[in-house]
């Protein structure tokens, strides 16, 4: 296809768009009709009533799809949707940090695939367009790039691709493990404990609760396997000329570049049960991804630089996005006993450190969350003093970054010393900014570190949020 023939003004999407995007809401309908007993008994009924679910959503769908219109403009991509409320995306160029080509599973089995533009600034879903075929996904992709970047870019990226099947990994995630890391996290646990005793009370003791308190308990069970071993399966961190590149999911195949400039923060968390094996996951706040919520969820999303892996790979990851970091060799500065008073078992867990790179915090007994902010992504640090705090002599400090996972709190410290951490971290900030003017390249090393050599790194991950 030609750029020309791309450019058509007010192009339609793929006509099967509407299936692909709603299959989902016909299998619910076709699900709760089955568990239906008065319509079980009734299948003309039944019948009908998934008839007119599938009539209906077969309407919508294709009325949302007449109506979604793209185009592409001089210096930008406009996307015009909605048939009773009007939308209108306008993508720049100039925005455009990256762009995958995408299949859902169900999109690949018609062949068809997704545009996702990582846009700067951008909302996790202002930057899909979904679907096309793939051979047209592909052209586009090339014509976006050519647009973005230059067309030496754009035959780099489509260069590095061809390369990504057969290049070796720096890391890869096993199956076994993400799938042991989700069921020792603190959500799996809790809910299987919570099934089991309604399980044996309801049979056991012969004490109703009612099947509908179960509902909860199985979504707690199954949504975090789902979600993490399904979503993260075949976890893999790679090279590429722009930053490293992510590669994870076993029905939606998601791609990721993460270049070491537009990393604002790194969060490490380490759930109560994953610090007896020593495993943790990393997050980054990176620019046009950082601040934006999961689907079903309040947890701020960010990049995942690594789902589950041991001290040795974190303090590996960790080296390759900030080169010279090592966190054994940042002293920690902990909370005065007195913090105990507000916090009477995790007090012991409250710390600061800093060095010459970055700020970090860290809290939690429950689930240890470790906060790395680089001094110059510092936007403002805060002190806040509550009425407690002041009859104790306590203060937090903030350090304050776009909204994302990391959360850099220097939590219950002593108020004499948390006001000269401000004032010194407002310095750190505003000499950092100066002194760095361009991204630091990333670095290559053939193979991660030794254990030995990286055993006394701190910290580690979970998909627990908790931060008691």
């Amino acid at each position: 296809m030609t750029q020309q023939a791309v450019e058509t003004v007010g192009q339609r999407l793929h006509p099967l768009t509407p299936f692909v995007k709603g299959w989902g809401y016909f299998v619910v309908a076709a699900i709760a009709l089955v568990n239906n007993e008065g319509l079980r008994q009734n299948l003309t009924y039944a019948g009908i009533g998934l008839a007119a679910v599938l009539v209906g959503g077969i309407l919508l769908g294709a009325l949302s799809w007449w109506f979604t219109k793209w185009q592409l403009t001089e210096d930008a991509i406009r996307v015009d949707s909605g048939f009773l409320f009007r939308r209108t995306r306008i993508i720049r160029f100039d925005r455009i940090q990256a762009i995958d080509v995408a299949q859902p599973f169900v999109a690949r089995l018609f062949g068809m695939a997704e545009l996702r533009m990582d846009v700067a600034g951008g909302g996790k879903s202002d930057g899909k367009l979904s679907f096309f075929r793939y051979e047209h996904a592909q052209e586009l992709r090339t014509t976006l790039l050519v647009r973005a970047k230059g067309r030496q870019a754009a035959e780099q990226q489509a260069a590095e691709q061809q390369t990504e099947a057969v290049a070796p990994p720096l890391l890869t995630v096993p199956t076994g493990r993400l799938l042991g890391a989700t069921l020792l996290s603190s959500t799996v646990v809790g809910s299987a404990g919570g099934l089991i005793w309604l399980i044996v009370a309801t049979t056991v003791l012969n004490f109703h609760v009612g099947l509908v308190a179960g509902v909860p308990l199985l979504l707690g069970v199954v949504q975090p396997i789902w979600k993490q071993v399904v979503g993260n399966h075949g976890f893999t961190l790679s090279e590429s000329t722009h930053g490293l590149r992510t590669k994870r999911g076993l029905f939606d195949v998601q791609r990721q570049t993460i270049p070491p400039g537009r990393v604002q923060g790194l969060l490490i968390t380490e759930p109560l049960i994953w610090r007896l094996l020593r495993w943790s996951r990393v997050e980054l706040d990176i620019a046009g991804v950082a601040g934006k919520q999961d689907d079903a969820d309040d947890h701020m999303e960010g990049a995942q630089l690594l789902p589950v892996g041991d001290r040795a790979e974190v303090a590996y990851v960790l080296a390759r996005i900030l080169p010279g970091f090592d966190m054994s060799t940042i002293e920690l500065h902990p909370a005065p006993a007195r913090a105990k008073w507000l916090r009477p078992v995790g007090w012991r867990y409250l710390a600061y450190g800093v060095d010459e790179q970055v700020m970090v915090t860290r809290r939690g007994w429950v689930s240890r969350r470790t906060s790395i902010v680089l001094h110059h992504k510092t936007q403002s640090v805060r002190l806040e003093q509550g009425p407690i705090q002041r009859r104790l002599g306590l203060a937090n400090v903030h350090v304050d970054t776009p909204l994302g996972p990391t959360d850099a709190v220097a939590l219950h410290q002593d108020q004499v010393d948390a006001a000269a951490l401000v004032e010194a971290q407002a310095d750190r900030a505003r000499a950092a900014r100066r002194t760095v003017s361009a991204p630091v390249a990333v670095q290559t090393q053939p193979k991660p570190p030794s254990p030995e050599g990286s055993s006394s790194s701190a910290a580690s991950p979970a998909d627990d949020s908790s931060d008691r």
